[in-house]
């Protein structure tokens, strides 16, 4: 699994084989029960400092984090505060198996235990009952657009390692990452207001202004809760070219308001509303051979996205069980930029579609050197691709209640997705890096994607005995997805020609099984065993040029194998958590290039075998001090060639898959210390460390590339009394640039991705 550096280890996982053993001898006490009445309630009711065992609704029931069968870590809002997790690259920190990888300001492709390749979403998002899918794009990647995911006002996050298909359905082939927001309380006045101030090195100053209120409208009846921010993230790139500094500034901004309605204690009724805008001035990448954090783009590349989402959720207790049903709609909208300066003046400068542009079979030198002229004159050249996803879903499902061995959970979902991108190549203002005026079209085109699927899936578990528990589940899922395009414009860069709108459909029907045996030899320990199987929907190209015979493409699926032990000491105050796991993936979705017109699409190319072992472990030793650690060895390999006849070799057998650390593991350490009077102090710091990387599948390919093998330390200390929090901070403390994404083309300089350089910060805290 690769060479791991021996102070790498020292400094981050030295304690999880230590601390365990002082409490080996140590009577076992109990763990939290499970309940299965009003998850949510319980949920929120267990967030108080209680140790390290978290209530979690993981399994759609309230269940103890140790107590449920499963590989998943949760986050309190208070834990979310102490670490400064904002954000998805906070949380892929600090979980084991949850892996972020930024490839443009803006676009994020989250991955659960290596399970990473273009196409459908592979890791299940949600907010609250809400699952949330990206726009498709041009190439039918909606993995690649994550949510901008803000941990404002959370209660609680957790993340599900391993497919969770049965209750989560098809996106959750990899696993589930479920964000909690804070419900309104009928019972109280109360609320939270802070600012922070940032400052980048060589970059530029951030603010934020966060707050929520909680209003009971009627007393233990109805209650509203509003939270909101505004923030602005410094930027840290330059561009030469441009003459523009700090471009990839973000500003980002929400609002959200939940209504709560408890008219009796069998029946409970919610509404959410949620509006969040997130503006970049430009690109992240910066080029290799300037240096770091130094690009030459010559076309602007903004990025802006808006999500607007409404959901109504309801709770009916029918004694022997409960009731709920969930109607959600969203609306996302994502209106980026990219710069094809370069891609497009190889292609002109290679002739390759000189035939195109000249309209004959073979080019001559003149001709050759006509298309290149009118390439040249068309620099530089971008394209703007304004996009959408709305999508309705719907779920009602009935999960049994009381404490008889045999619990279940029954269920039916209804999904109706439609997304829309339409492309303007343009050429391009070198003084400005827009678009000239007035606009040339190079060549536009649209496509529409519609999803509609239902699903009927269930879950069982039964106790055999008063420490075996079996559980099996399926879900029965029917889609129908039709990829529709019209070309409205020659593009003689890329090969596209006009073409009236044209549709593909592709159906599919079948099931995802999951089977479990758990046993709790003694209080505090549970073991178990578990194979469940993850599925991701088919799809069709919309590639100009591509033949009809690679149009489509069909489902992937795997099955994860794993056994785990979750260990529970002294009253919640030593856990240690193992799981180990073999994935076997066959007939990827992966994006291959073409042999007939050199462009890249999806196929249905090899298979892959993924192992891997996740450690988690958290200590409170004595009063005030809190450790907690996690590590995370994974080997992700393919075990067939990727070769076909109609594609090149993309791998073979034996090779890495792409932008997977061979392990990550990190450490946190809280102390916190009485003053004088009211007053505490406290100091936070965390470390973790991302392995090496590759960015191709071929180690002999001439674009492969390694990256990753770097290290993060982060600091926060401050003081508290009573309700107000005064905290400094220091991220990436030893200013280490460690590569995240590396955009690598024959023929052209490499651009990455760094990680944020040293940053120092300033919040302030007060909650009523």
């Amino acid at each position: 699994m690769g060479r791991l550096k021996t102070s790498h280890l020292l400094a981050g996982v030295c304690f999880l084989s230590a601390t365990p053993v002082v409490a080996l001898a140590q009577e076992v006490p109990d763990s939290a029960s499970t309940n299965t009445g009003n998850a949510s309630a319980t949920a929120s009711n267990s967030q108080a400092d209680t140790g390290n065992d978290i209530v979690v609704t993981a399994t759609k029931r309230a269940t103890s984090i140790q107590n449920t069968p499963i590989a998943i870590t949760a986050f309190t809002e208070n834990r979310l505060r102490s670490t400064g997790t904002l954000g998805l690259t906070d949380l892929a920190r600090l979980a084991p198996g949850l892996n972020v990888t930024e490839q443009e300001s803006g676009r994020y492709r989250v991955s659960i235990r290596s399970i990473q390749t273009s196409g459908e979403s592979t890791v299940g998002v949600y907010y609250g009952e809400t699952p949330l899918t990206g726009p498709s794009g041009t190439t039918s990647d909606p993995s690649s657009a994550t949510p901008n995911i803000n941990l404002f006002d959370v209660e609680r996050v957790e993340v599900l390692r391993g497919p969770q298909g049965t209750l989560y359905g098809s996106g959750s082939m990899g696993g589930t990452l479920r964000v909690l927001f804070n419900q309104p309380d009928a019972t109280k006045i109360g609320g939270t207001a802070e600012g922070e101030f940032t400052e980048i090195k060589n970059g530029s100053t951030g603010y934020a202004v966060r707050g929520a209120i909680n209003l009971p409208l009627v007393t233990d009846k109805l209650a509203v809760r509003l939270a909101g921010y505004s923030e602005r993230s410094g930027g840290y790139v330059d561009n030469i070219t441009l003459k523009r500094n700090d471009l990839n500034r973000a500003d980002n901004s929400s609002v959200r308001g939940t209504l709560a309605f408890t008219p009796s204690d069998s029946f409970s009724l919610s509404a959410l509303a949620l509006y969040q805008k997130l503006t970049i001035d430009g690109s992240s990448n910066y080029r290799a051979s300037l240096g770091a954090y130094i690009s030459d783009r010559a076309v602007g590349q903004p990025y802006d996205s808006k999500l607007q989402l409404y959901s109504l959720t309801g709770n009916l207790d029918l004694g022997f069980a409960k009731l709920t049903g969930v109607t959600s709609y969203y609306r996302w909208d994502v209106n980026r930029t990219e710069d094809n300066s370069q891609t497009y003046g190889l292609t002109v400068s290679r002739g390759t579609y000189c035939p195109l542009f000249t309209g004959v079979t073979t080019c001559n030198a003149a001709q050759l050197a006509a298309y290149r002229a009118y390439g040249l004159a068309q620099q530089p050249v971008g394209a703007r691709q304004p996009s959408f996803v709305h999508n309705w879903t719907n779920e009602l499902r009935l999960a049994s209640a009381g404490t008889s061995p045999f619990n279940w959970t029954a269920g039916v979902f209804h999904e109706d997705r439609r997304d829309e991108v339409h492309t303007l190549v343009f050429a391009g203002d070198a003084a400005t890096g827009g678009p000239r005026s007035p606009i040339t079209d190079l060549g536009s085109r649209y496509v529409i994607t519609t999803v509609r699927q239902l699903a009927f899936f269930g879950e069982a578990s039964y106790k055999l005995f008063h420490m075996l528990t079996l559980t099996a589940g399926a879900r029965h899922y029917d889609y129908n997805k039709v990829v529709g395009s019209e070309y409205l414009a020659v593009n003689y860069f890329n090969g596209q020609i006009q073409r009236p709108y044209r549709a593909v459909g592709v159906k599919a029907s079948g099931w995802v099984k999951k089977f479990s045996a758990d046993v709790a030899p003694t209080k505090g320990i549970l073991l178990y065993v578990s194979a469940a199987q993850g599925f991701r929907p088919g799809g069709a190209n919309n590639v100009p040029g591509l033949s009809d015979d690679l149009i489509t493409y069909k489902a992937d699926s795997l099955w994860n194998y794993e056994t785990g032990i979750k260990t529970d000491w002294l009253a919640h105050r030593l856990t240690l958590n193992v799981a180990a796991y073999r994935i076997d993936w066959k007939n990827l979705q992966t994006s291959v290039l073409a042999l007939n017109n050199n462009s890249r699409f999806i196929g249905n190319i090899g298979a892959a075998r993924i192992q891997g072992i996740e450690i988690e472990a958290s200590a409170n030793p004595f009063a005030g001090l809190t450790l907690s650690g996690s590590a995370n060895f994974v080997s992700a390999k393919l075990t067939e060639n990727q070769i076909s006849s109609v594609s090149t070799a993309a791998g073979l057998d034996g090779d890495f898959l792409t932008y997977i650390p061979r392990h990550t593991f990190s450490a946190t350490a809280d102390y916190k210390v009485p003053i004088i009077e009211d007053w505490s102090g406290f100091l936070h710091a965390d470390y973790s460390y991302t392995g090496r990387e590759n960015s191709e599948l071929r180690p002999n390919s001439v674009i492969y590339r390694t990256l990753g093998d770097y290290s993060l330390v982060n600091f926060r200390f401050g003081v508290d009394r009573n309700n107000l929090t005064i905290a400094a901070f220091v991220s990436n403390v030893f200013n280490k640039n460690g590569i995240t994404y590396v955009n690598a083309i024959s023929g052209l300089p490499d651009y990455l991705v760094g990680t944020r350089p040293r940053t120092i910060g300033l919040n302030i805290r007060q909650a009523f």
